[in-house]
């Protein structure tokens, strides 16, 4: 049993980071596939599964899927798929590390102090001047969740926990000042809504991530990782595959061609074609009652808060406000919150008319000349809720200026959840294909239908395109 205390550091912002040049020599520190001897064999390899003396709930420890508890079917049941998302969106191959707090039987609520951690083997990172976390994850969290997941490294034996990034369910705030709890103790404050912050989020995970370890990690002769829940309380679960710990930071060019963060709106030179009726949009698209608002149980609420309470001159307090009639699910409902909003931002939104199964739009970046780039990358910040089983939000190029596209990444083909809390993850591509080519666009294609409800919806910002120029230094296919 282990009890823990966690001391926040300052991270360095990922603005800063991002503009790392790929290093030629990369150093890989710690990996694991999971595909060898299951649970028993990641035990052997020195991996720690941990619950402390005040978790209740039974069944929510990790494993390496998928095995599964006697009497536990897992995760996916639900959506038909099982393995978390590679680069591409695609599910990973073989075992994985994996914990689903929902599926557990009882629930370790806000102020039990509950943790269930899988603690990697230690490693070392001597000589290392940086460190950086690669893994294909998926963490879902609950719409009306009270949990803080965490991923966490230690250099001193685990006295101290210093976090790479951690979810705060969307309703731990209001639960905590309803009970007196101050629910923001272990994850060292609530985030900011707008923020658009990597690090700290209201938001689950889906894709591969890449995540720089605190500073303090680099050059220590024993380092470990944890990841897992703090009073998980029927928190859906985490699941992580093909874990690479090295000294190779984001896959970037050295050299920017395309940076947009639609502060000014969608350009013009972008297109911006709907299957219908419905184009990609700065708020969103349906405008109800004299603001971008959706229809819920009678009552319209807003799925942009921030922009919305501008509009009727509201204050939002996380702590405290719980409005009914703007969100009668609480102001921090994960269904309705953004992490983008109140920025500039390209948002697509499905639609209310049931016979409108093959809505969409697709946007296209401008034709790009990448014939002097010898490797291509592209990265952009993405917010997406998955209304049903009809939404596709996939990401496309075309090397011939349009005639053909193949899709990059989907949001489809791996373990997913429907009509929880969206998922807000920066993704990063490497597209060897667009190198040397001098008609390059890339697509963000979305489709679906959402009779009534307007669930489901796609925010993407930061859209950069990013090339090396001579001979590329690193072959991102191994991260």
């Amino acid at each position: 049993m282990i009890r823990t205390s966690l001391k926040i550091f300052a991270l360095t912002s990922l603005a800063a980071l991002i503009l790392c040049v790929p290093q030629s020599n990369a150093q890989v520190f710690f990996e694991d596939d999971f595909n060898t001897g299951g649970t028993v064999g990641a035990l052997s390899r020195g991996w720690e599964f941990t619950e402390n003396e005040f978790v209740a709930e039974v069944g929510s420890n990790f494993i390496i899927a998928p095995e599964w508890p006697e009497g536990q079917d897992g995760p996916g049941t639900d959506t038909g798929f099982i393995n978390p998302p590679k680069a591409d969106g695609t599910a990973s191959d073989g075992g994985y590390l994996m914990a689903d707090s929902d599926a557990g039987s009882g629930s370790d609520n806000i102020g039990s102090e509950s943790e269930i951690w899988a603690l990697t083997p230690v490693f070392s990172t001597v000589g290392a001047s940086e460190v950086w976390m690669h893994a294909n994850v998926e963490v879902d969290s609950n719409n009306n969740g009270e949990c803080v997941f965490q991923f966490a490294v230690t250099i001193d034996g685990g006295a101290t926990w210093l976090p790479i990034w951690q979810c705060v369910e969307p309703q731990r705030p209001i639960k905590g000042w309803d009970n007196g709890i101050d629910g923001a103790a272990f994850s060292g404050g609530y985030p900011e809504l707008g923020s658009a912050n990597q690090f700290l989020s209201f938001d689950g995970i889906h894709g591969r991530v890449h995540f720089p370890l605190p500073a303090a990690a680099a050059n220590q002769a024993e380092v470990r990782l944890r990841f897992g829940y703090f009073e998980p309380a029927d928190a859906w679960w985490v699941a992580i595959d093909d874990l690479v710990i090295d000294s190779t930071p984001a896959p970037l060019g050295a050299e920017t061609v395309l940076s947009e963060d639609f502060e000014n709106g969608i350009p013009a030179e972008w297109g911006n074609t709907p299957a219908k009726d419905q184009k990609w949009d700065v708020r969103c698209l349906w405008y109800l009652d004299e603001g971008p608002l959706k229809e819920k149980n009678g009552e319209f609420v807003d799925i942009d808060l921030l922009n919305h309470a501008k509009f009727y001159e509201y204050t939002i307090d996380l702590a405290t406000e719980v409005d009914e009639l703007l969100n009668p699910n609480g102001t921090l409902d994960g269904r309705w919150v953004l992490m983008l909003a109140g920025q500039g931002y390209a948002m697509w939104q499905e639609g209310m008319l049931a016979e409108d199964v093959d809505q969409g739009a697709d946007l296209d970046t401008p034709t790009l000349d990448l014939s002097d780039a010898a490797a291509v990358y592209m990265d952009f910040d993405s917010e997406v809720l998955v209304g049903n089983s009809i939404a596709r939000y996939e990401v496309f190029y075309s090397v011939d200026s349009g005639a053909n596209f193949t899709r990059l990444f989907t949001y489809h083909e791996a373990l997913t959840n429907y009509e929880e809390s969206p998922y807000f993850t920066h993704h990063y591509f490497e597209v060897p294909e667009a190198a040397g080519k001098s008609g390059v666009i890339f697509r963000f294609a979305a489709k679906g239908a959402d009779p009534d409800q307007m669930e489901g919806f796609w925010v993407v910002d930061n859209v950069r395109v990013t090339v090396d120029k001579g001979t590329p230094v690193t072959d991102w296919t191994l991260y």
